[in-house]
């Protein structure tokens, strides 16, 4: 991982993973015959890795927990964390890589899907409305991945000013006090 958030995708070498894990060439080319291979054997182990996380704190809170604020600080850790740029590089490769696209794209939905749901039943254990709830997590998890894209971009110092504005005007919503 280390080599791929340096390197990217397109600058990443597999002979400099071997090296980093201190085995020979042909054991690592034995378990992981094609760079595009380790590539999302690393990932998924991450995806997994977070998922199993985020299951856990969701699943156990109760009702009268900071739902809200627990889901928040989950997004930020998914989508402002190191690893969530990796996949956003993979799944901008072009057409020259659609099939490593596809994988990414179909690991994303088998990991973080699940995530969202236990998220808006975690909100909705709560007392609020379904339907106010997957509207606003929807609209979280946009604002979290648009800050994401925009730290390509430029680190903004603005970034945590806003979504702590955000997260505001989500509960808000939440309690009713802004209409959706």
């Amino acid at each position: 991982m280390r080599e791929l958030r340096g390197k990217g995708y397109t600058g990443f070498r597999v002979d400099k993973v071997s090296v980093a894990a201190g085995v020979s060439r042909g054991a690592q080319t034995h378990h992981f015959p094609t760079k595009e291979a380790l590539v999302l054997a690393a990932l998924e182990s991450l995806c997994e890795a977070s998922a199993r996380a985020s299951l856990k704190v969701a699943e156990s809170l109760q009702p009268d927990d900071d739902v809200l604020a627990h889901a928040l600080a989950d997004a930020g850790r998914f989508y402002l964390g190191t690893n969530y740029p990796i996949a956003l590089s993979m799944l901008n490769l072009g057409d020259h890589e659609s099939g490593l696209r596809r994988k990414v794209q179909a690991m994303a939905r088998k990991y973080r899907l699940p995530i969202e749901r236990a998220w808006r039943e975690a909100l909705v254990r709560t007392g609020a409305d379904e339907d106010t709830v997957r509207t606003v997590l929807d609209l979280s998890f946009a604002v979290y991945r648009g800050m994401a894209v925009g730290r390509l971009l430029c680190r903004n110092a603005a970034d945590m000013a806003a979504l702590e504005h955000w997260a505001g005007i989500a509960r808000a919503c939440l309690e009713g006090e802004i209409a959706l």
